[in-house]
This record gives C-alpha cells, structure tokens and sequence, in this order.
C-alpha cells in the first residue's frame, strides 16, 4: 500500500473517501497513523466478531434507513473533544467501481463543528475486492489524501453546495492517481447529484 499526501493529514478533522470494498476500511486504518473513530451503519454492530469489535473500539453507528442525527450528533461532540473521525459519504460499497452521489452527513458534521473536511481517494481497492467476490486480485492500492476543505465560508444552508466540493475533490483525487487496469471515474451531474444527496439526507 502507498500513502500519498501525508502532509495534509491534520490532528482534527472529518476524513473521507469513496468506498468500493470490503478491503477499504482496513486500507484507511493502516494508512492513518493516529487514533480515530469510524462512522459506519448501524446493522454491521450485528455482525458476528466485526459488531463486538466496533462496540469495544468506540466506533459509531449510524442508522443506515432513517437520517442518524444521534450518530451525527456523537461524531460533532466526538471532533469537539479532539478526536478525528472518518465516514464514508456514499453510505456504501459502490456495485460497479464507479463514485455514486454522497450523502450530506460529512459536510453537516463540518459545518456544525467547523472542522475541516480531508478528502482521499482509494486507488484499486475495487480491483484487489470487488463487491460480491470472496477472491483477492492481487495489485497495487494507494490512499490519497487530498488538501483539507475549510467550513468556515460555508452556512448550514450551503450544506448540499459542500458536499458536491467533496464529492468533486475525491472524483479528482482519484482521476489524478488511477493508473493502468484502475476504474475510470466519469464524470458526473451535478445537478442529478444534488437531488439524490437531498434525498439520503
């Protein structure tokens, strides 16, 4: 695994990334060299050894069918006290490698607590694990960090406008890495877009 951008990783702040496989949590986790809480759905607390471990760890669940505003609520006081957290603004595995609409949730948390926002990308880990293989393809993986997004120009208002910055960020991040036999990211609607982060909101 290759880390890239280490110089923008900060003490506190709201990490983010697309998420395409089952190997990207373990990627993240290995490539963030300090102590941080997961924001993750609720139903993998269920999960047999994955559930005890996220309860004894201290992760937070996030109500995965209805807007978790407990789980928001736990992140926002959690980056009070000075703690770092990470989610994944797609709220899931993408089906095919491709980057699917975010959800507002990271860009509310930043917002509310005026923590900055760090996209990264995940480079090949859709091709090591794709959704619904149990098969590794053995190839290289890289994590991106890209430059932190300052909340402070931002209202509550401009939560869905923060959110598509994001979203672009990581698009980019990922376009400017992917190398041969990675997934070609198109581009997207904006507009489309927005409607749908409106409705996972």
């Amino acid at each position: 695994m290759t880390v890239i951008g280490r110089e923008n990783l900060l003490p506190v702040a709201i990490y983010t990334s697309n998420h395409t496989s089952f190997m990207d949590t373990p990627v993240v986790f290995g490539g963030l060299p300090f102590q941080f809480r997961i924001l993750a759905k609720q139903s993998l607390w269920n999960w047999p050894f994955i559930g005890w471990h996220l309860r004894r760890s201290g992760q937070i669940p996030v109500d995965e069918l209805n807007a978790s505003i407990n789980g928001l609520s736990r992140a926002i006081r959690a980056l009070k006290a000075g703690m770092p957290v990470f989610i994944f603004p797609e709220g899931g595995r993408t089906e095919d490698g491709r980057l699917r609409p975010f959800m507002n949730g990271p860009a509310y948390m930043s917002i509310r607590a005026r923590v900055p926002l760090v996209p990264m990308a995940l480079v090949g880990t859709y091709e090591l694990l794709p959704i619904h293989t149990h098969h590794f393809r053995p190839r290289p993986v890289k994590l991106v960090i890209g430059k932190a997004i300052n909340p402070e120009e931002y209202s509550i208002r401009q939560v869905e406008e923060l959110t598509m910055r994001l979203r672009g960020e990581i698009m980019e991040l990922y376009h400017r890495h992917a190398g041969p036999g990675d997934m070609e990211e198109p581009t997207f609607n904006l507009e489309s877009d927005v409607e749908v982060a409106r409705e996972n909101s």
